[in-house]
């Protein structure tokens, strides 16, 4: 892949012109990087809870510990085997790194500005492209040489789009070569989200730490007021509800990944149209931002539910 941008821009300051809006490039771009860091801190949690079981199984016993204990939780951190663990935090950045990119370039208002927007966009593509290889484990490319030739070629030129409308069409070559690589890199997040080491894993290990704030408060019911008894029933309450929402946790990253793949889908459609407006747009975007409201919220996912609301023993309170 070789998509490597001119940082070296003439200076040219930008100019407004409105035959091609780039506002629903923007809003596309602010709207999908929110979903993608969102996303980010649903990986950060599994990755983080994968050491928190450690350290609840070492609170758990009556042992005790000196340095070299916290060896097998160094190992978790660093996880050289499980590069794919890693890929799916990376790829999911690079998805944000782009779209964030797309919103940079159509604000962009001085040669700087560019300049770290072509940079970054390249930086991201970049970035899909390695970890897309990371998790099919293959030496080919994400992006084909025709399309990364095209990307390449716009972000060398973009200093030339001083006005909306080249910009616009710069943007528009930019989404159409790269929706391909977008929707695949999306459906990869997807299915990694998806797997029973995040979804299942995760709710055991919330359940393991749960059981140990359970019996703390048991060993010391007799002795408690009724003010600190609830006080460490509304504490366990606040995790038991995280670990019941778990899996309706994952479930909604996988509609926010979904939502994004599908905007850009549309995006892509109606610029080959050159339709930069249009109601599918609109509405596409809005159901990024609505999916995105909803993340972390297991209400909201109860209310939206079509089918039934069932608790299971291995997941949690889930939409059947």
């Amino acid at each position: 892949m070789r998509i490597v941008p001119m940082v070296s821009f003439a200076v040219l300051i930008l100019s407004g012109c409105t035959s091609t809006p780039t506002g629903n490039i923007d809003a596309f771009g602010i709207a999908a990087a929110d979903v993608t860091s969102k996303i980010d801190t649903v990986i950060s949690d599994y990755n983080k809870a994968n050491v928190n079981d450690k350290l609840v199984a070492m609170a758990q016993s009556n042992k005790k510990y000196v340095t070299s204990d916290m060896d097998p939780i160094k190992q978790i951190i660093i996880r050289d085997s499980d590069k794919k663990n890693f890929a799916l935090y990376k790829a999911n950045n690079a998805l944000g790194g782009y779209a964030a990119s797309l919103s940079d370039l159509a604000n962009a208002g001085s040669r700087e500005e560019l300049a770290l927007a072509g940079v970054k966009l390249s930086t991201s593509l970049k970035g899909m492209n390695e970890q897309y290889k990371s998790f099919k484990e293959t030496e080919s490319d994400l992006i084909s040489d025709e399309n990364s030739g095209k990307i390449s070629r716009v972000i060398t030129e973009i200093s030339r789009y001083y006005v909306e409308y080249k910009r616009g069409e710069a943007l528009k070559e930019i989404i159409i070569a790269a929706d391909s690589s977008v929707q695949i890199i999306g459906n990869i997040i997807n299915d990694q989200l998806l797997m029973g080491v995040i979804e299942g894993r995760l709710y055991t290990m919330k359940g393991n730490e749960l059981a140990g704030y359970f019996s703390d408060y048991n060993t010391q019911t007799d002795e408690l007021s009724f003010a600190k008894k609830k006080k460490m029933l509304d504490e366990i309450y606040e995790k038991y509800i995280a670990m019941e929402s778990t899996t309706a946790t994952v479930v909604q990253a996988q509609q926010a990944i979904l939502s994004v793949m599908e905007a850009h889908s549309v995006l892509t459609e109606e610029l080959k149209k050159n339709r930069f407006s249009s109601q599918n747009i609109a509405k596409s975007i809005k159901n990024i931002k609505t999916v995105h409201r909803s993340l972390d919220d297991l209400e909201e996912l109860m209310k939206s539910c079509e089918t039934k609301i069932i608790s299971d023993d291995e997941k949690g309170i889930i939409c059947q």
